[in-house]
């Protein structure tokens, strides 16, 4: 027979018990315990009252009335507060490790065919190859697409699958087998949740990661006679202008190629059948650009191709060898360019001196190889040198330093563009296998892992990263071309985004009604 003190005792700890499963949201374990305990205690115990004086039996709290009994409650306390320490332990050490394991990899003497990812990092990503590499790509875009190009008109990339074409110009072994590449890429799902085993791939959702692979139509243009160095479209029409390794420069039209491509027809195409003019240079060039602003050079192509004419006189201003041009977003006859020499010049084509620019500046101390006009904030351009270092400057006042300067990477710089429809967000690649994303509207400040906190992203896996280019329409997708091959990717950058699919996961989570909470407390009382 058990004494009063006893059952009590045993009461109690059962009640402090069931109290932690509940904080702990184990509602099926205490819906157990209370019948184990109503049926088995209540029948098979009998209880001695040793004063002869009765108990009380109606429900409610029990009473402390001795010294062991508060020790008790002290007792469980302290092992609950205990207990709750080594939860929390195991969840620092769990982040830790999380944290650990998703630490950007930036060890430079990794092959880049050894390093892996976590899909989660891109909202999409596809890899395209090609019989050879390219050194330089951009991008024609369909009827539609050029009216939203037209009006400022940007999509969220909010609704998969997505349809991109490209053209790029050939590094072949041979200088006979150079070709220029038209390329359709189709079926971009996103791939963001591929290694989600949780997520059906059936799902009807668009937005949801999809089995289905994308697909690549391709029509090639021969007859080259040299390997394309830089390639850009005009006004993303299927008219382009490439400069070669033999120093021509070719403005070709891919009117019929495109066609040929929407229609699904395997056709051969050789540059002698395409209407085109070329000029010859006195030595090889890279620097190329198209006005973006005017339609009078589509309406020259309309009249007569073969009227293109070019300057008699050039410009020289620089004191080496030009990399890289960039026509002003507002002004069609602003251009900028960029030199060997290290410096940036501003020429306004109005003023007539072509040995002068109207703002020379002294961006490097070494070559500078690319330039980017912004397309928002037309006061802002950004340089890339040689030695991995690149800055921002304000055009407003060219006497005074870059407002931006940062050395990241540790090759030269390759390519480097502005988002088209963002003032702040700069994309950058470099000779090190790394392609970085920068918003300039953060805040600079060194994380304790030194990484500025102006970096959003870096992408990697591709070796001889040449040129990187955004999409004009689709926010945030970028195409970058390498010794092997292109990839066609969107980051993940939206905390949008990354707050909606945390809000999911909350809702799987079930949710304690309180008045049942309030029933199983009660059930818990004596």
């Amino acid at each position: 027979m058990q004494s009063r003190i006893a059952r009590r005792r045993k009461i109690l700890q059962q009640c402090q018990t069931k109290k932690i499963k509940l904080s702990n949201g184990q509602q099926k374990e205490i819906e157990d315990d209370f019948e184990d305990m109503s049926e088995e205690d209540e029948e098979q115990i009998e209880y001695e009252d040793e004063f002869d004086d009765e108990y009380e039996k109606e429900a409610g709290s029990i009473e402390l009335d001795s010294e062991e009994e508060e020790q008790l409650i002290k007792e469980q306390e302290q092992e609950q507060q205990q207990q709750a320490k080594v939860i929390l332990k195991r969840k620092d050490q769990k982040n830790k490790i999380e944290q650990e394991e998703k630490r950007v990899w930036f060890n430079d003497n990794v092959e880049v065919d050894n390093l892996d990812f976590d899909n989660r990092a891109y909202n999409m990503l596809h890899r395209v190859n090609t019989e050879w590499p390219c050194l330089s790509c951009d991008y024609i875009l369909p009827p539609h697409e050029l009216e939203l190009f037209t009006n400022k008109q940007f999509y969220k990339m909010n609704k998969y699958p997505y349809t991109v074409y490209l053209v790029a110009g050939t590094q072949a072994g041979q200088p006979s087998k150079n070709q220029i590449y038209l390329m359709k890429l189709s079926q971009l799902h996103k791939t963001k949740y591929d290694d989600d085993e949780s997520q059906d791939g059936d799902s009807e959702d668009d937005n949801i990661s999809n089995d289905e692979e994308g697909q690549v139509e391709l029509q090639a243009v021969s007859g080259l006679k040299y390997s394309v160095n830089r390639i850009k479209s005009m006004n993303y029409q299927p008219i382009v202008a490439f400069q070669s390794e033999s120093s021509d420069l070719t403005i070709l039209d891919l009117k019929p190629v495109f066609q040929a491509l929407e229609q699904g027809n395997n056709q051969k195409f050789n540059i002698n059948q395409l209407q085109h003019q070329s000029f010859k240079n006195q030595a090889e060039g890279f620097a190329l650009e198209l006005v973006s602003i005017q339609l009078w050079a589509i309406n020259q192509w309309l009249t007569g191709f073969n009227q293109w004419t070019r300057d008699s006189k050039p410009y020289q201003y620089h004191q080496g060898s030009v990399e890289d041009l960039q026509f002003s977003p507002i002004e069609p006859f602003a251009f900028a360019s960029c030199s060997v020499d290290g410096k940036v010049g501003i020429v306004d084509m109005r003023v007539g001196k072509k040995k002068e620019a109207q703002i020379l500046i002294k961006a490097h101390d070494c070559d500078v190889n690319v330039i980017s006009w912004n397309q928002v904030s037309t006061n802002l351009l950004a340089s890339g040198g040689d030695d991995g270092q690149f800055k921002v400057w304000d055009l407003r006042y060219p006497k005074n330093d870059s407002i931006s300067d940062i050395q990241f990477h540790n090759q030269p710089i390759t390519s480097i563009q502005f988002q088209p429809n963002s003032d702040s967000t700069l994309a950058v690649s470099s000779a090190d296998n790394k392609l970085s994303i920068w918003d300039f509207a953060v805040e600079n400040d060194q994380n304790e892992e030194g990484i500025p906190d102006q970096l959003m992203f870096v992408h990697q896996g591709q070796k001889d990263l040449k040129e990187l280019r955004y999409h004009p329409i689709y926010t945030e997708m970028i195409t970058s071309t390498s010794g092997n091959g292109f990839n066609v990717f969107k980051p993940t950058l939206d905390e949008e985004d990354q707050s909606s699919e945390e809000d999911e996961d909350e809702k799987e989570i079930p949710k304690i009604n309180e008045e049942d909470l309030d029933k199983y407390f009660g059930k818990l009382s004596i």
